[in-house]
């Protein structure tokens, strides 16, 4: 009788160690946001339009983004981040970011999407093709540092 009580304890141990450990509240995972969900990334695309044909106008980036209004079939959306509600930073001449080809012109004031910022980079390449832009997310840790 005793084996079977000595039995009985461990497996009721085993157990209540199993239902232990079940019982951890997993650590939720932060999400990525996702350009086609997101509106900020969103307005960016749209952002982007304007870019191009300012561009195809002028073959330079405007001085400013106020410039882009005007241009196209559709208004100027708002340039201010849909969620955080500061306005877009929009350097033309563009910061370099290491590991990411042509240059960022336009981002997030602050990193307002789960600790990260849209950003638009763009590539003039030598001025005599096209212009590319991408929207691409940018880790803070990956942002370039801000000058003294």
């Amino acid at each position: 009788m005793n084996r079977a009580r000595s039995l009985a304890a461990r497996a009721a141990a085993l157990a209540l160690a199993a239902a232990l450990t079940g019982c951890q509240t997993p650590v939720p995972a932060v999400r990525k946001p996702s350009a086609a969900l997101d509106p900020c990334a969103e307005r960016l695309h749209d952002v982007c339009d304007h870019l191009f044909l300012y561009y195809a106008l002028h073959k330079a980036l405007p001085p400013a983004l106020a410039d882009l209004e005007g241009l196209g079939p559709r208004p100027l959306p708002p340039l201010a981040c849909p969620v955080s509600g500061d306005p877009y930073v929009y350097n033309p001449d563009g910061l370099r970011v290491p590991g990411r080809p042509g240059r960022l012109v336009i981002h997030d004031a602050a990193p307002s999407h789960n600790g990260m910022r849209w950003g638009v980079f763009a590539d003039t390449g030598d001025g005599s093709g096209p212009v590319t832009a991408r929207v691409i997310l940018l880790a803070e840790t990956a942002f370039p540092p801000a000058s003294p």
